[in-house]
């Protein structure tokens, strides 16, 4: 007896049984299936995707950003102490923040920090799959979220020095990953039972909007999109959305009543001021999310879902869209990288290698690159030398949006540190750090300033602040055994200059207004000092940069007395030789000027300026033709160098 077969779709059908034999046929449809070749196609090609991604973010952090990344963690304080966890999880959000700057030291070494950002986008790409059951065709596009966050690491620029969200660069991944757990536990539920699934929903809205803050309300969201009960679903997650912020306002006073459905979102934000650009992708990330959840519930599965041109449209979509996107949004500025390898390399007292940088720079630096640069001569003793062989005609910080960027935020304690002008270093760090938090940076600044001035017991408060973290516990090492013995102490190469500034100093007091390199200008190039031979020759230095005839030639004689027998740097020859031809009013006839590079260079950089200017150029014109020639000299800066943009 042959078994009969009914007309509509099944998977299997009943076995049909009589008295005489057992007959039992399964009858499989298998027009919903996908072929043998789709199946292996989809798996392959999502690894495929997956791999090109965690390659192309090992790029863009590792190959890219690994400079600024390290400025990340040098501006991020993450203590082994119960008092630290207590503070940072004062309201909603506070352990996912906890948890970010726990992550964010990892970036000291940035190969660390890359790699466990890749996890966990990885991570939240995987459990978006099984969360929300993407088809073959689908996933692919898990990973469209985490390349938002790629997006909203790398836009950041020079808002590093502003923002005022503590661990930014893990938090929206931390907090993303924590409820998407939620999510995926929430579909268990769901398998057990419909009641469990809903309380759960309801219990992880209070639970998670504590944890992580506004993403527990935003996985609240998602459960009630991908759950089988719509309408006792959504209602239960209103309530909880609405509910919870108002009564956790209620209870703490660390938060803002307008702040209460958006606490833990990043906000690029100074006093009135937000710049909506860098965020973006952090508005995508939720939303791509939000899609998939979409795709998930209500995409149909059907045969043309699983023809390899889905599967193969999706791929070259989403591998399109991660490096498009993460180009799009990367703070590529030469100068902005240039500025955070040669701030590290300076606060480690390597200056050949702040040389190196602002030497290889390809394009006009920025003040800050500049200041470095001659900081670095002068510590190296050969400022007078090779002062105008790098550039020195600048060019103002790149940003993005309005966002105005002062020295003052970005290298003022170090610079103020080394020239020893203690009072304005510590200053910015207290200043800095009240506004946008305290950082590993401004306690080593901190704590040098108090070993220069002889302050060992407010020295020692903060190396044992450092002594807490996990990276700059072997920097604070290294100095505490000196505080019990200051000899030792400034017979290190890296203190030398720093105490002779200090002892030969003026007793005052005065501000600087927040322009850096002004105030510096300033009060350099009005000193006068018969002591010490460093400072002398700074005041020279800034005498030269100011350009003031009647500053500098007080200042190069004394430097000639202060040095005999010695021969005159090549730069200060030029600047004597200049001003006694401008204006006659010293005999420099008897100066013993070197012949070659400086008397007969100057006659042809004489010649050369007159005959353009004779045929029409302009002033600008003229100090570009000339750059090549003699744009390493003092006479090009004096006459073509205008306007040096500080900040």
């Amino acid at each position: 007896m042959k078994p009969t077969y009914k007309a509509q779709k099944q998977t299997a059908s009943k076995p049909v049984r009589n008295s005489k034999q057992t007959t039992t046929t399964k009858l499989v449809d298998t027009s919903s299936r996908p072929s043998w070749l789709s199946q292996h196609l989809g798996g392959t090609l999502t690894a495929l995707t997956f791999t090109l991604f965690i390659l192309w973010v090992a790029y863009m952090l590792i190959g890219r950003n690994a400079d600024y990344l390290y400025t990340v963690s040098d501006h991020s304080l993450f203590l082994f102490d119960k008092s630290f966890f207590n503070t940072t999880n004062v309201r909603p959000g506070g352990f996912t923040t906890w948890l970010a700057l726990f992550c964010t030291q990892f970036f000291h070494y940035p190969v660390a920090g890359a790699l466990l950002l890749i996890s966990i986008w990885s991570a939240i790409a995987f459990i978006s799959i099984k969360a929300f059951n993407l088809r073959a065709w689908q996933r692919p596009l898990a990973l469209l979220p985490v390349a938002a966050l790629l997006c909203s690491v790398v836009v950041v620029g020079y808002w590093i020095f502003y923002l005022k969200v503590a661990g930014y660069s893990f938090a929206p991944s931390i907090g993303l990953l924590i409820n998407m757990l939620a999510v995926w536990a929430f579909r268990y539920f769901e398998r057990l039972h419909r009641k469990a699934s809903l309380g759960w929903m309801f219990l992880w809205c209070i639970v998670g909007y504590i944890l992580t803050g506004w993403w527990g309300l935003f996985a609240t969201l998602l459960m009630a999109i991908i759950g089988r009960g719509r309408g006792l679903g959504w209602l239960i997650a209103a309530a909880g959305i609405i509910s919870v912020p108002l009564i956790s306002y209620h209870f703490c006073t660390q938060m803002r009543i307008e702040d209460a459905w958006t606490v833990g979102f990043p906000m690029f934000q100074i006093d009135k001021y937000i710049s909506w650009m860098p965020m973006i992708p952090m508005f995508a990330a939720p939303i791509l999310i939000l899609m998939l959840a979409l795709i998930g519930r209500y995409a149909t599965t059907n045969d043309n879902s699983q023809r390899p041109l889905f599967m193969w449209l999706s791929t070259v979509i989403t591998i399109a869209a991660v490096i498009a996107g993460s180009l799009y949004a990367d703070f590529d500025d030469p100068n902005f990288h240039a500025e955070q390898r040669i701030y590290r390399a300076a606060d480690e007292g390597r200056w050949n290698d702040v040389l190196r940088e602002a030497h290889d720079l390809k394009t006009p630096p920025t003040r800050e690159i500049v200041m470095f640069k001659n900081l670095a001569l002068t510590y190296n003793g050969n400022i007078g030398d090779n002062m105008f062989k790098y550039e020195n005609l600048s060019i103002p910080p790149y940003t993005r949006d309005s966002l105005s960027v002062r020295m003052a935020q970005t290298n003022a304690p170090l610079v103020y540190m080394y020239y020893a002008r203690l009072n304005f270093a510590t200053r910015w760090c207290i200043e800095n750090g009240v506004e946008m938090g305290f950082n590993p940076n401004d306690y080593k600044v901190l704590a040098r300033c108090a070993m220069i001035a002889g302050e060992t017991d407010l020295a020692q408060k903060y190396i044992n602040i450092l002594k807490k973290t996990m990276f700059y516990r072997e920097w604070a090492e290294k100095y505490e055994p000196f505080l019990s013995d200051t000899t030792v102490l400034f017979s290190l190469p890296e203190f030398a200059n720093q105490r002779e500034y200090y002892n030969h100093y003026r007793s005052m007091l005065d501000g600087d207004e927040g322009l850096v390199e002004m105030y510096l200008l300033q009060y350099f190039s009005q000193t006068m000092n018969k002591d010490s031979r460093l400072l002398q020759e700074t005041t020279l230095v800034f005498a030269l940069q100011s350009k003031d005839i009647q500053l500098f030639w007080p200042r190069f004689f004394l430097y000639a007395h202060m040095h005999p027998n010695e021969p005159m740097p090549i730069h200060y020859q030029e600047a004597a030789y200049l001003y006694g031809n401008l204006e006659h009013e010293i005999d420099i006839s008897g100066m013993p000027f070197d012949e070659v590079k400086i008397r007969q260079r100057y006659d042809a950089f004489n010649h050369m300026s007159q005959s353009l200017i004779q045929q029409g150029k302009s002033i600008e014109e003229v100090g570009q033709i000339m750059k090549p020639t003699y744009g390493d000299t003092f006479w090009w800066f004096y006459f073509f160098c205008r306007g040096i943009n500080s900040y």
